[in-house]
Formats: structure tokens, sequence, C-alpha cells
């Protein structure tokens, strides 16, 4: 995989206004050429029993290069002390 492979990285977030503000900067930074904000995505966890909360999810377009930098704001940003960051490679991308 090349540095310049297209990825998607998914970020859960708690609130849209948050999503917005961090997608908001990161297209201004130039870290990546789109983003989504997925409304309504049911996080389940087990913390002393099975609970849940609803949230937001980012979808983030990308390449690889641009994953540390990415990664670094997101930490640096997210209201969350350390939110979960997959990374998932793009096998096509025809846009």
């Amino acid at each position: 995989m090349s540095e310049l492979d297209p990825i998607i990285i998914n970020i859960p977030c708690p609130t849209k206004e948050e999503g917005i503000r961090l997608c908001t900067e990161m297209l201004k930074q130039e870290l990546c050429g789109t983003t989504k904000i997925q409304e309504g995505v049911h996080l389940m966890y087990v913390e002393e029993g099975v609970q849940g909360s609803d949230i937001v999810l980012l979808s983030i377009k990308t390449t690889k290069i641009n994953l540390e930098k990415i990664h670094e704001f997101i930490l640096k940003n997210h209201s969350w002390g350390t939110p979960c960051i997959e990374v998932l490679p793009m096998m096509v991308d025809m846009c």
C-alpha cells in the first residue's frame, strides 16, 4: 500500500455539532477530500452491563499519507480522551 492510496477513517463523535466542527477543520487543513456525518448511530459497549448511546459517525475520505496528521488532530481536538479511529483501505476509488 502506497502513501497515496485512498483510505476511509471512521470516528465516533458525541454530537453533530462537534462532528461538523472537526470535519470542517480537517477540510480547511486539507487533511481529507470529503467527509460524511452519519447521525443516529447507536454505540454499544460493555461496562458493568451493556449500555449504549446515540452518536454520530464521521467518515473521512483521505489518503494514507494524511493518517498520522489526522490521528494527531483527533486526539488533540476530540472531546473524548481516546476515541476509536477505524481505518479501512479503499480497494477501488471511482471518484
